[in-house]
């Protein structure tokens, strides 16, 4: 693997990790919330706006209905989130945050904040707008790409193999 791309992996999951755990620990520290870290991402699906149905949520999480039906359980249960039907599709289940949802939304909302406001506040203008830029197209890439191809492009004899056998092709 060439130098950059090295450097460039080791930044990524070294900064994945990081934030992970970090909003871990934070979550950890808040909790009185008596959420976990799947359920906090489960609230910030749901939003604190308009009911939104189960399907839209999971949509947005990548889960299945499943899981998602298992989280907002849990999350019924602890008075987070309240479930309803609209009286024109009773097939359609919608799910709101409660007063207590809400206020576990804005924690994790506020950490997001001071987290991207740390980061900024130390950066030229022009840094800003370089690492929001190289930002946006990591996220395009992982919106783009199939997981399945980042396994198998570089294990199968013959996908994916130029540049093997030590040379570089950058």
């Amino acid at each position: 693997m060439p130098h950059k791309a090295v450097a460039l992996n080791n930044v990524l999951v070294k900064l994945f990790n990081r934030i992970l755990s970090i909003e871990e620990e934070a979550i950890t520290r808040a909790s009185v919330l008596g959420i976990t870290m799947s359920e906090i991402h489960v609230i910030e699906a749901i939003g604190n706006a308009d009911p939104r149905s189960m399907s839209e949520v999971a949509s947005d999480l990548g889960v299945t209905m499943g899981t998602l039906t298992a989280s907002v359980n849990r999350l019924v249960h602890k008075g987070h989130v309240t479930r309803s039907r609209p009286d024109n599709d009773r097939r359609v289940v919608l799910v709101t945050l409660t007063g207590e949802g809400m206020v576990a939304h804005d924690l994790h909302e506020q950490f997001h904040m001071r987290m991207v406001d740390s980061i900024l506040k130390n950066l030229s203008e022009e840094e800003q707008r370089s690492i929001v830029m190289a930002a946006e197209k990591l996220y395009d890439f992982f919106t783009r790409i199939d997981p399945e191809d980042l396994l198998y492009d570089a294990a199968l004899p013959g996908r994916g193999t130029e540049g093997a056998a030590g040379t570089e092709t950058n």
